[in-house]
């Protein structure tokens, strides 16, 4: 008989276990509780509207006793402000190296693309600008009023730009045009979540992109 014992009467080597995971930091865990809240609130807004969010709805949705909102952002209306930020922040405008009259064009054509691309963000952005009209939401109405001016601003300055190098005329009221893309842009937005169908037809977005690529150049 050989003396070599078989592999199979060997006994099995002994596998490491694998390290705990470390533990997070109390700024993880509050930074984890505050993003599983927001989504919670987005998600009611997108299904039910802005009036279904309640400290007790979010804080069931996301997993968390009802007062945890109070707990995370102070009150209900604080959250509204953090998810109004967050939104906006989805649709900022970037800049890519365009120019004057190109970087307008670019910032309609992009912010059309996301009402296309992303339009569940776009209607709880929307649902929640809507709600920012009026006294129901105060928080949501300063909100709103430094993002709308944030956009009518950059609006402003890159058609500015192109007053400067000459690719828009330079008749061209920066300020007042800024407003009027604002409201061409969030109109057909608005437009769209009534009638979805909108947002895939491909003639709406080139006609709005046909209006200011021939209202704003240099007359010949």
């Amino acid at each position: 008989m050989s003396t070599e014992q078989n592999s199979e009467d060997r006994p099995a080597a002994a596998v490491a276990a694998p390290p705990p995971a470390p533990s997070r930091t109390q700024a993880e865990r509050r930074a984890l509780t505050e993003e599983r809240l927001l989504d919670a609130a987005f998600a009611i807004v997108a299904d039910r509207g802005v009036r279904a969010v309640t400290t007790a709805a979010v804080g069931e949705r996301a997993g968390y006793s009802r007062g945890i909102v109070n707990h995370q952002f102070g009150s209900r209306d604080q959250l509204m402000v953090r998810l109004a930020e967050t939104v906006q922040g989805r649709f900022t405008p970037a800049p890519e190296g365009r120019r004057g009259r190109a970087h307008v064009l670019n910032v309609v054509d992009d912010y059309l693309g996301t009402v296309r691309s992303d339009a569940r963000a776009m209607r709880v952005f929307l649902r929640l600008w809507a709600a920012a009209v009026g006294d129901e939401e105060p928080g949501l109405s300063a909100a709103f009023t430094r993002r709308d001016a944030f956009f009518r601003d950059y609006l402003r300055d890159a058609l500015a730009e192109g007053r400067a190098d000459g690719s828009v005329r330079a008749d061209i009221d920066p300020a007042a045009t800024a407003v009027a893309l604002v409201g061409l842009v969030r109109g057909i937005a608005m437009q769209c979540q009534v009638d979805p169908a909108l947002a895939s037809d491909d003639r709406v977005r080139a006609a709005a992109l046909a209006l200011i690529d021939h209202g704003l150049p240099v007359r010949g």
